[in-house]
C-alpha cells in the first residue's frame, strides 16, 4: 500500500495565501473612498513614519545589547546566568501596560529625570519598544547559539584564524538565520507596540502616535471604517517590508 507523502515545504505558501485571502475579504468590506482618504490623512502619515523610525531605533537597541547578551547565556553557565535569564523572561509574559508602568515609574525617577527626559517624547516611545524587543532577540540569539557547538571556533582557530575571525566564519554565520528570526519578530512586536508606548509616549497626534494608536483614537472617537482600512493598509505596510528584510539578509546567508 502506497503511504501518502506530504510536501511540508507548501506549508509557508498556503499560509500566505491564507493570509493574503484574509486581507482580501477584509479589503471588500472596506470602501475604497476610506482608504483614499487615509492615505491623504497627515496624521496617519505620520503615524507611519513614526512607527518605522521608533521600530527601527529600537530594534537596533536590542540587537546592540540583546546580541552579546544571548551570547553570555548560551556560553555560561552559573547562577548569575540563571537569575538574568529569568530576569529577560518577564517583560515577555507581563502585559504591555504593566511593563509600561514598571518603566514610567523607573524613567521618572529623578536621577534618570535629571539626565535626560522620556516622558511623552519620541525618546520615551524608543525606549519603550526596546524593552519590549530586548527579551525577543535575546531568546534568539541564546537559542541559536545553543545549537552551534565552540568545536567550529576551535577548529578555526587550530588552521590559522584569530578568534574573532573563528566565531564570525563558524558560530555567527551558522546561528545567523536564528537571531535574524529574533530580530525580525522583535521589530514587527516594535511595530505592533500599544500598550507602553501609549503611557511612556503618550500618543500625542504628530509626536508620538504610532500606527496602534492611531487605530485606536480611530475607532475610540466612532470612526471605525477608518481604523479598519488603517489596520489593513498596516497589515500590507508589514507584509512588504518583512519580505524586503528577507531578501535582503536571511535569503543572502
Amino acid at each position: 500500500m502506497r503511504r501518502l507523502q506530504i510536501d511540508y515545504r507548501a506549508f509557508p505558501i498556503i499560509l500566505l495565501f491564507i493570509i493574503l485571502a484574509v486581507i482580501a475579504v477584509s479589503f471588500y468590506n472596506i470602501k475604497m473612498e476610506d482608504v483614499s482618504k487615509l492615505l491623504k490623512n497627515k496624521e496617519f502619515l505620520y503615524s507611519v513614519l513614526f512607527s518605522l523610525q521608533t521600530s527601527f531605533f529600537a530594534t537596533l537597541f536590542a540587537f546592540v545589547f540583546g546580541f552579546p547578551s544571548g551570547l553570555y547565556l548560551a556560553r555560561n553557565r552559573s547562577a548569575l546566568s540563571d537569575i538574568v535569564d529569568v530576569i529577560v523572561d518577564i517583560p515577555m509574559v507581563l502585559p504591555p501596560l504593566i511593563v509600561g508602568v514598571l518603566l514610567i515609574t523607573f524613567l521618572k525617577s529623578t536621577y534618570i529625570e535629571n539626565i535626560y527626559t522620556f516622558i511623552f517624547t519620541p525618546s520615551g516611545a524608543v525606549a519603550a519598544q526596546f524593552i519590549v524587543a530586548l527579551p525577543l532577540i535575546i531568546k534568539a540569539s541564546k537559542s541559536s547559539f545553543e545549537l552551534v557547538p565552540q568545536i567550529y571556533e576551535t577548529i578555526a582557530m587550530t588552521l590559522g584564524s584569530k578568534p574573532c575571525k573563528a566565531f564570525y566564519d563558524t558560530t555567527f554565520k551558522i546561528a545567523f538565520r536564528g537571531i535574524m528570526s529574533g530580530v525580525v519578530l522583535a521589530w514587527l512586536r516594535c511595530m505592533g507596540e500599544f500598550g507602553a508606548t501609549l503611557l511612556i509616549g503618550g500618543g500625542i497626534p504628530y509626536k508620538t502616535e504610532n500606527i496602534p494608536i492611531n487605530i485606536y483614537i480611530n475607532i475610540s472617537s466612532g470612526d471605525f471604517s477608518m481604523g479598519m482600512a488603517a489596520s489593513v493598509l498596516s497589515i500590507g505596510i508589514v507584509i512588504i517590508f518583512v519580505v524586503i528584510i528577507k531578501f535582503l539578509t536571511i535569503k543572502r546567508f
